[in-house]
């Protein structure tokens, strides 16, 4: 009965806090922002995607700190495992996080740290599948998020929404 009793409270506490950190995962980050993003290397990108889209006739991206949330994480993980591979977007799309979206679309890149805002944009339009979605009409906003690895390498996300 003792060990019973002490492990539901284990249960219980782990139960506790997964509720607990699945809440706060996206306390704090609005679907989007009239603010554009501040970092200098994030605003480049984000200037550059709207100036392409613009180029081909089509509305801006408005920004978003949720996807850009999600990027920088993404781009963290992805440094950590050493390895360039997409999310899951479907289960993304499932998660109560992600209420009101039609769509999301991703955009990954690993290059030297010297990279500018315009090589890596024009990296992605150089690839058919990434300059898709840039210049997709389904997106309607963009976060973006990199992170400089231990290695020196820059890993950048655009995650792409459709609301």
């Amino acid at each position: 009965m003792r060990v019973t009793s002490i492990l539901g409270k284990r249960v219980a506490a782990v139960t506790i806090t997964v509720i607990v950190a699945a809440g706060l995962s996206s306390c704090g980050f609005a679907n989007t922002s009239s603010t554009p993003p501040s970092d200098p290397l994030t605003a480049g990108l984000f200037q550059a995607i709207n100036h392409d889209r613009a180029a081909n006739g089509l509305p801006q991206l408005t920004w978003s700190p949720k996807l850009a949330n999600n990027a920088g994480t993404w781009a963290h993980q992805m440094s950590n495992a050493g390895s360039l591979f997409h999310q899951n977007l479907g289960a993304l799309l499932g998660s109560p996080d992600y209420n009101g979206y039609s769509t999301l679309g991703e955009n990954i890149l690993v290059g030297p740290g010297s990279m500018s805002a315009s090589s890596i944009e024009a990296a992605w339009m150089a690839s058919p599948p990434h300059r898709a979605n840039i210049l997709s009409r389904s997106f309607n906003i963009v976060g973006i998020g990199y992170y400089r690895g231990p290695d020196g390498r820059l890993w950048a996300v655009q995650e792409f929404g459709g609301i």
